[in-house]
């Protein structure tokens, strides 16, 4: 009797409490429908139909740029509105809107948006990238100090840089296949075949950036292929974190702040941010320690300049931090996803081996057909044939399928379509989309390095053609020439070394959507692939360029 009444009053307990919440979930609708918290619509732009009280949030959780060009086609309108839970977003998709309202708007289009996950939680103890700042006077000197170490020029001082890290990188790649052990002259693998062969550059990659960004911003070099390496791997693992956390759609608490009340939701920032305050805390005693020293590294490093300088630049130590922060995970989510993305065009059987024989080809005539001097000039950007395979790969891959949202601080009256944006609103821009658009790229899914090329082989240079894979505007990342460099040297030496052919199964997948292992991250994250490499063994100089990279 007793454990009948006892079943009986928690049984009804647990029916009134299903009854409350049901309940609440009406009248929360109904406060939805009557424009409790529900953002208000801007008019004359189209709106994306969605649901009481989370809006669209949750038709867009996977590969959101492609639902926004699926959209942006099948209503027939390249700027939209959505609403994601409490806020409502403005997605600019064509090539031509995206130009007006970036480029054009710059100075009212300058701002981002504050997100609870983000900058709440991940960013509550170093401060936020320079990137990720919002627009005001700290961010403008952040930029300002940054800018004068990016510059065209400023990175004449930093070739040797790239040149002694892209060096190390292949020097790597060759320690690690067993048939690049030894000079081109010996190579006797050309008719064998099989997985074991095969390789993945990723990480190779992946360190080249990481070496290279803690080289230039803080003159020390890491060992990360023995003493650091598990140092580098905390760093690329925590960094690769935080840009998923940093996704625009993919934290639900950032637009249903009743989420933020639930732990668990905040667990995972909450440990990437302790993990990233180890590194950074690390890195800047190592700095501080080796500027005490004199060490010339130190002293010529990025963040060392800027505090031996600061007392003319008026910086302060959390801007210092937000430029450090900047510097380490420059290039993590870029230059190595980018540049592997390329070999893996360059490893298909077909059109992939043309182009990488007509850029060998263009490197030789550059050079008189001297090999060490084509792996000299390098550092040079002198082949326009590889500056199109270079922008190319931006374009078609678009690393950050959705530019970095950004928020207006000002209002915009935009003649082209026949509406006003409102001061505070949030834009979003579908770089993929841009990239990719009809009207302004002929064949947009096809990889075609040619399409950079006038009729005379010259490198189409400024707004006649251009791609927003770095972003536009204002905001426009400040690190584009520095990746850039890297990116052409890394593709004329990979080309110079090794023949790059496709592995002994399983090709990259060329769609980057399809390609993608995490559909909810910020940037492309691409599932693992293997390409194989042989030596160039027909050029009378391949055995000195080997012992020049291995010796």
């Amino acid at each position: 009797m007793f454990l009948y009444w006892y079943l009986t009053f928690w049984n009804s307990i647990f029916l009134n409490l299903i009854n409350l919440i049901v309940l609440l979930i009406i009248v929360w609708i109904i406060f939805d429908y009557w424009g409790f918290q529900n953002p208000k619509p801007i008019d004359n732009i189209f709106k994306i139909p969605g649901y009481p009280i989370v809006g669209n949030l949750f038709q867009i959780l996977n590969n959101p740029a492609q639902t926004y060009l699926k959209w942006s086609k099948e209503y027939d309108a390249s700027i939209f509105q959505i609403r994601l839970g409490i806020k409502n977003v403005v997605v600019v998709n064509s090539y031509n809107d995206i130009y007006n309202l970036w480029v054009k708007h710059s100075c009212a289009n300058n701002s981002r948006p504050s997100l609870h996950t983000f900058h709440g939680i991940v960013s509550s103890t170093q401060g936020y990238t320079v990137g990720s700042s919002p627009a005001g006077p700290s961010y403008k000197l952040k930029k300002k100090t940054l800018a004068q170490y990016l510059h065209h020029k400023a990175l004449e001082g930093v070739k040797w840089l790239i040149d002694e890290e892209s060096t190390y990188m292949i020097k790597k790649i060759i320690e690690n296949n067993r048939e690049l052990s030894g000079p081109p002259s010996t190579y006797m693998y050309g008719n064998i075949r099989n997985e074991y062969s095969d390789i993945d550059l990723s990480i190779f990659l992946q360190l080249f950036a990481l070496r290279s960004s803690i080289l230039l911003a803080y003159g020390i070099k890491l060992d990360c292929y023995n003493r650091d390496q598990e140092l580098s791997q905390t760093i690329i693992d925590t960094e690769n974190q935080i840009i998923q956390i940093r996704s625009p759609v993919g934290n639900l608490q950032d637009y249903l702040p009743f989420l933020r009340y639930f732990p668990f939701k905040n667990n995972q920032a909450s440990r990437t941010r302790s993990r990233r305050d180890g590194y950074m805390s690390y890195l800047m005693e190592q700095l501080n320690s080796k500027l005490k020293e004199g060490d010339p590294l130190a002293i010529n490093s990025i963040v060392g300049k800027i505090k031996l300088n600061r007392q003319t630049s008026l910086i302060n130590d959390e801007q210092i931090q937000s430029i450090c922060l900047t510097l380490v995970s420059a290039g993590l989510d870029n230059t190595p996803l980018n540049i592997n993305h390329l070999i893996g065009h360059l490893s298909q059987p077909n059109y992939g081996q043309l182009i990488q024989e007509r850029a060998y080809s263009k490197l030789m005539e550059l050079s008189s057909n001297n090999l060490l001097l084509a792996w000299d000039q390098s550092l040079e950007i002198k082949c326009d044939y590889i500056m199109a395979l270079v922008q190319e790969s931006l374009r078609f891959f678009t690393v950050l399928p959705l530019g970095l949202a950004r928020v207006t601080t000002k209002t915009i009256n935009y003649i082209q379509g026949d509406f006003v944006i409102p001061k505070e609103t949030i834009l979003m821009m579908n770089a993929f989309a841009a990239n990719h658009d009809e009207t302004q790229f002929n064949m947009p899914y096809k990889f075609n390095p040619e399409r950079w090329l006038d009729s005379e082989g010259s490198l189409i240079i400024g707004n006649e053609l251009c791609h927003f894979t770095f972003g536009a505007g204002s905001r426009m990342c400040s690190g584009n020439m520095l990746a850039l460099q890297e990116l052409y040297t890394l593709t004329c030496r990979m080309i110079l070394c090794f023949k790059i052919r496709a592995p002994t199964k399983g090709l990259m997948e060329l769609d980057p959507f399809k390609n993608n292992s995490n559909p909810r991250a910020t940037s492309f994250e691409p599932k693992p692939f293997k390409v194989r490499l042989e030596p160039r063994t027909t050029h009378m100089d391949a055995d000195k360029l080997y012992q020049k990279v291995t010796g």
